[in-house]
This record gives structure tokens, C-alpha cells and sequence, in this order.
């Protein structure tokens, strides 16, 4: 499988199915989505997007950086999870924000998600914080 360019629309299938199924398909239409210097990866298994992510310009002032990215919305489909799929998309798209000049990538990541982004380089910022409705979550960051 390889990991290429998609439109944002195209991430709302699994968006919904893995991070927010108590969502509407319409509610995952996010903030920033389209904005200039954004943009979304996927993989395809059968026709079907198994993995994305969606990287956006947006700063948080915890973590700095002069031309961040929030990284937003990665998910797996669970018959594709532990396959390497997840560490494949996230190196594309931190190679790709380095090509565009950022210099930061940050991301609010799910509790469990903390050691998958701490063996890529990702470092935690502060205590573990709620997100009403979606669990327990992890500021974290990596510079470029």
C-alpha cells in the first residue's frame, strides 16, 4: 500500500467509523480542513481508505514553533491496525511538512496512542486532559 494525497472528504468515512462514531458523517467536516498549507493522506486496502491523517496549520502556544502543523484526525480501520500502516502515513506526512517548511508537528493524542507517537519522536507536554465525549488525551510534539 502506498500512502498519497487525498481530499479532505475523503477522510470522513474513517474519521467517523474510528474516532468519532458518535458523530454524523457531516460533523466531520473540520475546521482548517481546506486552509492553505493543510493536507491529508490516506492509504487504500480493497478500495477502501484503511488508514489517514490530516495535517493542518495551526499553532498551539504550549509546544511553539515558528510554522507548526496539528496533526488531526489518524486513524486505522481496526482490521488494518498493527501493520505498520499508521508509522508509514505519519513519516510521509512529517517528511512532506518539512518539504513546506514547517518546523513543528503537534497533536492531541489518545491515551493509548501515547507510546505509538513517542516511538516516532513525539514528545509529551503537560498532564493527560479529558476531551468531552472522546477520552483522555496527550499533548504532544516533535520538531523538525
Amino acid at each position: 500500500m502506498q500512502v498519497r494525497f487525498i481530499a479532505p472528504g475523503e477522510t470522513h468515512v474513517l474519521r467517523q467509523q474510528v474516532l468519532r462514531p458518535g458523530q454524523s458523517l457531516a460533523q466531520m467536516e473540520w475546521p482548517k480542513d481546506h486552509a492553505p498549507g493543510s493536507f491529508h493522506l490516506g492509504m487504500e486496502a480493497n478500495g477502501q481508505f484503511c488508514a489517514i491523517a490530516s495535517f493542518i496549520p495551526e499553532g498551539n502556544p504550549l509546544v511553539g514553533g515558528l510554522m507548526p502543523l496539528r496533526l488531526r484526525g489518524m486513524a486505522t480501520a481496526p482490521a488494518h491496525q498493527g501493520a505498520g500502516l499508521g508509522s508509514a502515513l505519519l513519516r510521509f506526512g512529517l517528511e512532506q511538512a518539512r518539504r513546506q517548511g514547517n518546523d513543528l508537528v503537534w497533536c492531541h493524542a489518545r491515551e493509548r496512542a501515547v507510546p505509538f507517537y513517542a516511538r516516532l519522536g513525539f514528545l509529551a507536554q503537560g498532564p493527560l486532559f479529558p476531551v468531552a465525549g472522546i477520552g483522555i488525551h496527550q499533548l504532544m510534539h516533535l520538531q523538525l
